[in-house]
């Protein structure tokens, strides 16, 4: 190992003189594929949908693209709408929110059929205006819109429109508040939903529903669901381009800014077209400021500490070109990334920063030891080099880890990221010797004889660790025993709205949708009974109702409220039976069960075919409830799957095959737990086995590794032991922050035990060898800390809650990081006597040998 280790830095020290030789060719490739690369950028996208965080084979995701191929989309958006009169029922609202509802459903009327819309996903919308309001004659069931083109006329009309929206069992806190100063539009999507024919099919066009009587609206042809055949596998759900959500919000919200509606009404939008929305064009725009800013910021820094344009230049220079690879592969990939692209971004910032600042340090070292301009490069390189590949190894290795994350954003993050982080140190060792030698920080001539206030300082304090070593030691094992109670408070959670931080309109109109209406958050339950007109049987729908009122009465499930075949069933049996009180309920007999769906039927096919599949063999129980985070959601699965596991059981004799499944956000937000809980140790578990290898081979002893491997494992408990302290759950976000800061904080250790080596081998010393790595490692190893900390810093000011998160725990990671590398690292080496024999009697041999 020792010979392959002075292999390596003999090539580095050479490496600049032969790129020297070939300086136009190097440059002249690294502009036109930066050309290459910056055509990419254009094709970055944004998705921060729930369904993007699943392998397209996880069984969670099979099952929701199930639900979805059969029932359709559950992508709404929910509409609610606040009459600045307070009265949603008064003339001026109502009047207002008829035309509303007609520019949303029939927006197509003042378009050519060739033309395509972004409201073209629009399947269906629904208000007071058109929901559909049952009422029999003669023993025949209709099924009408419950305003429709006849506004009431006076106000005792518009009382008993109150009155009648305000009894409906399914209206309340979905279509109007308790108060009547709320109401909603449901406004369903095809989003992620369209099943497309696969090759060898044609899609025959598209239907889209006003939701008013006979008023279907119908372009070319009628919809390719219903022509071909899902069992015969010939169907396809198509993946929606992130790109679309801000288009189709986009004409939403042009259509709620008109005068004659903000004049009546507040509009508060929400639902997943809106996050994704926000999250498409928000994380972009916050991207763009941040980036600028921590840029400014490293700018600063740098002239801060080498007081030279060469030296804020050309570190600039590389993460710019790091910075654009990254994100060009990514576009000509077409990958879609979450908002932590923002991150990538950043480690690109951050590592290239890193690797310039130790090369420059190194070779503003050498130059104040009277090297000239070419040895010092030589030397720096000879030094720091190998170093520097090392750490941007160790540093890919904890992001790569991140691929054992079973959610497709997190293992793309990883892999990205541990490319960004090898661009940046390619960069440095090839690019950076030949712009020194264009334009350096200091003169090529004359030498430098100041120290930099950084190396004053350092020399200040570089006695401590080598002169109270046990003390030292006991100081971070007491702090360190402090963190990990601190752990053991830590929780795993997840809410993609409260990721969106207070203050910000769509946050807020979450709130409101929350303490007024029917809640933001929902989950399916699919009943799949495998045989034909089981959901005809009594016995299938008592429990169905059950189900449903277990999860409506009990608190601690936040469910509000709860549709399926059941509620139409007993509000049509109720319609039948001269709207009496005491009929809303399933009628026993199998008989009159049969006759009242089939009177639905004929009465509103359409919205059968949204709760019961057409041999009636399937069904589907949809609930709206409060925003929850994935902790609650998971209790609520639990709680539900146990109430279904009891109550369903009974069924079982008759329909033997019979399967209930929990799908929908929540389920899916639910199951994100488990996975970010389990990511979080296979993939630290995985960063730290590989990183405690490359320290052992590279230091020769499992003693040297061990003693290197201790301080990197400080910022870790500091980090997440204050999460714990401070109740900052674990999210699918700062899960990052456990491999990022391995791979971080194993550079410092890296560049200090590099030169400790080298210096032991010359002094055969440990505290001379210790103290002359401060002096030498430690000045970079500051610089690049105090970098790090300040840019991870911005992230405070980032709309995204998990990105500021993470930002201040990874700064205060990278200054523990170096805390424990100026003092604990060195005291450990002396205590633990790290004196590299076996391999420094190596090296002897083999240079007595040559």
């Amino acid at each position: 190992m020792g010979q392959i280790l002075s292999g390596i830095n003999n090539f580095f020290e050479a490496l600049p003189d032969r790129l020297r030789q070939k300086k136009w060719r190097v440059l002249l490739f690294f502009v036109i594929a930066t050309g290459f690369m910056s055509l990419g950028v254009k094709n970055v996208v944004i998705d921060e949908s729930l369904t993007s965080y699943f392998q397209d084979d996880d069984p969670v995701k099979k099952a929701y693209d199930n639900f979805r191929s059969i029932f359709g989309g559950d992508e709404y958006v929910y509409i609610v709408y606040r009459a600045k009169d307070k009265d949603i029922f008064s003339s001026a609202s109502l009047a207002a929110l008829k035309k509303l509802h007609h520019d949303l459903a029939d927006y197509r009327l003042n378009l050519e059929s060739t033309i395509p819309s972004a409201l073209d996903h629009i399947e269906e919308v629904k208000s007071l205006i058109n929901v559909k309001y049952m009422e029999a004659w003669n023993q025949t069931l209709y099924s009408r819109s419950f305003i429709g083109d006849r506004l009431p006329q006076n106000h005792t009309q518009q009382e008993q429109l109150r009155k009648k929206a305000l009894n409906h069992p399914d209206y309340p806190r979905i279509y109007l508040s308790e108060n009547s100063e709320y109401g909603g539009i449901v406004v369903r999507t095809d989003f992620n939903a369209r099943l497309e024919p696969l090759v060898g099919q044609k899609d025959t066009g598209k239907k889209i529903s006003t939701g008013f009587d006979d008023e279907d609206i119908v372009f070319d042809t009628m919809d390719a669901k219903k022509n071909i055949s899902k069992d015969a596998g010939d169907l396809t759900l198509c993946k929606e381009d992130i790109r679309e959500y801000p288009l189709f919000m986009k004409k939403i919200r042009a259509i709620l800014a008109k005068p004659e509606y903000t004049a009546a009404f507040e509009f508060y939008p929400v639902g997943n077209p809106a996050l994704m929305d926000f999250f498409a064009t928000a994380v972009i725009n916050d991207m763009g400021r941040l980036m600028s800013l921590v840029l400014l910021l490293i700018i600063i820094m740098l002239w801060i500490l080498f007081r030279s344009f060469s030296a804020v230049l050309w570190p600039v220079v590389i993460v710019i070109l790091t910075i654009i690879w990254v994100l060009g592969l990514v576009g000509w990939l077409k990958i879609p990334m979450t908002a932590m692209l923002q991150v990538i971004i950043f480690l690109a910032l951050s590592v290239g920063i890193a690797d310039t600042v130790h090369i420059l340090s190194g070779y503003l070292y050498f130059r104040n030891k009277n090297l000239d301009h070419k040895h010092a490069i030589c030397s720096v390189m000879k030094k720091s080099g190998l170093a520097c590949m090392l750490t941007s190894l160790t540093t890919a290795v904890g992001l790569f880890s991140l691929v054992l994350v079973p959610m497709k954003p997190i293992s793309n993050f990883g892999v990205f990221a541990a490319v960004a982080v090898l661009f940046a140190f390619v960069f440095t060792v090839l690019l950076l010797p030949l712009m020194l030698d264009i334009w350096s920080p200091v003169s090529k001539t004359k030498a430098c004889e100041t120290d930099h206030f950084i190396l004053k300082l350092l020399k200040k304090i570089e006695q401590v660790s080598v002169s109270h070593s046990w003390k030292m030691i006991l100081i971070f094992f007491g702090a360190g025993i402090f963190m990990v109670f601190g752990i053991l408070q830590l929780k795993v959670d997840s809410n993609f709205v409260e990721i969106i931080k207070k203050g910000m309109p769509l946050r807020e109109a979450y709130g409101i949708v929350d303490e007024h209406l029917g809640g933001t958050g929902n989950m399916e339950v699919m009943l799949d009974f495998k045989q034909e007109d089981a959901l005809k049987d009594p016995r299938v729908l008592f429990a169905m109702e059950s189900l449903q009122n277990f999860m409506e009465e009990d608190e601690s499930c936040r469910v509000v409220k709860t549709l399926s075949l059941v509620n139409v069933v007993k509000e049509s049996h109720k319609a039948l039976h001269d709207n009496a009180p005491e009929k809303y309920l399933i009628p026993s007999d199998p008989a009159i069960l049969q006759q009242v769906l089939f009177l639905f039927e004929n009465a509103n096919p359409k919205d059968r075919t949204r709760l019961v599949s057409d041999d009636y063999s399937q069904a589907r129980i949809g609930l709206n409830s409060l925003n929850v985070g994935s902790i609650e959601a998971l209790k609520i699965m639990k709680k539900v799957q146990a109430f279904i596991d009891h109550r369903f059981a009974g069924l079982k004799q008759t329909y033997p095959d019979l399967d209930v499944t929990l799908t929908g956000n929540m389920a899916l937000l639910s199951i994100m737990l488990d996975y970010i809980a389990w990511a979080q140790i296979k993939s630290f578990g995985l960063a730290l086995l590989v990183i405690s290898v490359i320290l052992f081979l590279v230091l020769g002893s499992s003693k040297s590794g061990l003693v290197a491997l201790a301080p990197n494992l400080f910022p870790i408990l500091t980090t997440f032991g204050l999460m714990g302290y401070f109740n900052i759950p674990l999210d699918a976000d700062t899960l990052l922050v456990a491999p990022i800061i391995i791979g971080l904080a194993v550079d410092d250790t890296i560049h200090f035990m590099t030169h400790f080596r080298l210096e032991m081998e010359k002094s055969k010393d440990i505290a001379a060898a210790a103290i002359q790595s401060i002096r030498e490692a430690g000045q970079a190893i500051a610089f690049t800390s105090l970098i790090l900390s300040v840019g991870f810093l911005v992230f405070l000011l980032s709309f995204h809650n998990g990105l500021s998160h993470f930002g201040i725990f990874a700064a205060i990671a990278v200054l523990t990081a170096l805390l424990s590398d100026l003092f604990l690292l060195p005291a450990l080496c002396r205590v633990c006597n790290v004196n590299f024999n076996r391999t420094l009697k190596e090296v002897d041999r083999c240079e007595s040998l040559a």
